[in-house]
């Protein structure tokens, strides 16, 4: 504990009073250059609010990440912050001009190629999942390729409700943080606080800003899903040959379980829209978010509730890792994950079949003149309740 508070506390503030910091100019900005999100009718949002705060977050864990390297170099971090700058400009450009859905594409594209074949980036053991364990460069180049491309979209995606993707950052970035820390792996733990800190600054705004309210836009979720790619590859990798006490027997799982609510959403949407025969990259409403407000949370809830449940799955997953394979324990977390998001679709249509139902009987009431007493209003509204109940039985 006194050497995180040494070593890498003072990190966090820095990434956190930086990124504080550069967010109310960011904000003033993009109010005189009309700069704004627009509500429209797939958009949870009512009013304008200005999209630029991943030029803070940017902006802080960079800084941050800079200053406290100290004497430790290392040639890869040149191509990751060369991959994120890519996605920073493409992200802001998407933000302030909106760019197509292909353009964005490849340039994410472009990045990953950077980070895999130039910055070494890749899957280099599985760590038991499938019976494999280390496996050839090109197949763990190619797997590695893949996880980027999937994050960066997986993160961007989630970024639909205030708090979400952030929070997520926050709770993985702190996690692998630490653990980073207890190898003696510096960088990676400087990297991990960089971005923990600036994404607590952010939701300062995201969350509680009132009249300062921002979003991260493409800008920040695409840099959060690039830096969250290359935490996980690497404490995958790392994790492998961990010699203390803060080892994980199943990496995959434990990996899984992390990012539970952006793999579990991203597969869930593509499904659907193929099945419908869209393209999986068209927007929707179909999103674990988008159920969750649909049943009555509010934003701030609906995030704390998804970030309770990656959670639960962690912990689940460091439980069932002494009892069980790496395989089983990986695909057992998949399947009962995509159980529970299926209760909550299910809860929530009941829920909107109740509000649906009771709005009816209260038209109907208020159409036919019955007595307004409020005793006598709730008791016809109760028998007309029963009547459909006993109906639909």
């Amino acid at each position: 504990m006194i050497d995180f508070l040494v070593n890498y506390l003072p990190n966090i503030i820095l990434s956190f009073i930086i990124t504080y910091i550069s967010i109310p100019p960011i904000i003033r900005v993009s109010n005189a250059k009309q700069l704004f999100d627009e509500p429209n009718h797939r958009k949870l949002n009512k009013v304008v609010v200005p999209t630029l705060g991943g030029v803070g977050i940017f902006i802080g864990m960079t800084l941050s990440f800079i200053l406290f390297q100290r004497d430790h170099q290392s040639i890869e971090f040149s191509y990751l912050f060369g991959a994120v700058l890519m996605l920073f400009f493409i992200g802001l450009k998407d933000d302030i001009l909106v760019i197509s859905a292909k353009k964005k594409f490849l340039i994410q594209v472009a990045a990953a190629a950077m980070l895999v074949f130039a910055g070494d980036f890749r899957i280099e053991n599985m760590n038991g999942l499938f019976g494999l364990n280390a496996i050839p460069e090109l197949a763990g180049s190619g797997l590695a390729f893949a996880i980027f491309l999937f994050l960066i979209n997986a993160m961007n995606l989630i970024d639909g409700i205030d708090g979400l993707a952030a929070g997520i950052g926050v709770f993985v970035s702190l996690i692998i943080g630490f653990w980073f820390g207890s190898q003696g792996f510096y960088l990676y733990a400087i990297l991990s606080f960089s971005l923990c800190g600036s994404l607590l600054a952010f939701l300062r705004f995201n969350l509680w800003g009132g009249e300062n309210k921002i979003f991260m836009g493409d800008t920040g979720s695409l840099i959060l899903g690039a830096v969250l790619s290359v935490l996980v590859i690497k404490f995958n990798n790392i994790g492998a040959n961990a010699d203390n006490i803060m080892i994980f027997s199943h990496l995959p799982s434990i990996i899984l379980s992390l990012l539970i609510v952006p793999i579990c959403d991203v597969l869930r949407v593509f499904t659907i829209r193929l099945f419908n025969g869209k393209s999986p990259f068209s927007p929707d409403m179909n999103h674990i978010h988008h159920m969750l407000i649909k049943m009555g949370l509010t934003h701030k809830q609906a995030s704390g509730f998804l970030v309770g449940y990656t959670s639960f799955f962690v912990i689940l997953s460091v439980i069932v890792q002494n009892y069980i394979s790496v395989t089983v324990s990986f695909f057992s977390i998949l399947v009962f994950s995509f159980c529970l998001i299926g209760a909550i679709n299910w809860i929530k249509n009941i829920q909107i079949r109740h509000n649906i139902t009771h709005m009816k009987l209260t038209r109907k009431i208020l159409t036919i003149g019955l007595d307004t007493d409020e005793e006598k209003l709730i008791e016809v509204i109760n028998r007309k309740k029963l009547f459909f109940f006993k109906r639909r039985a």
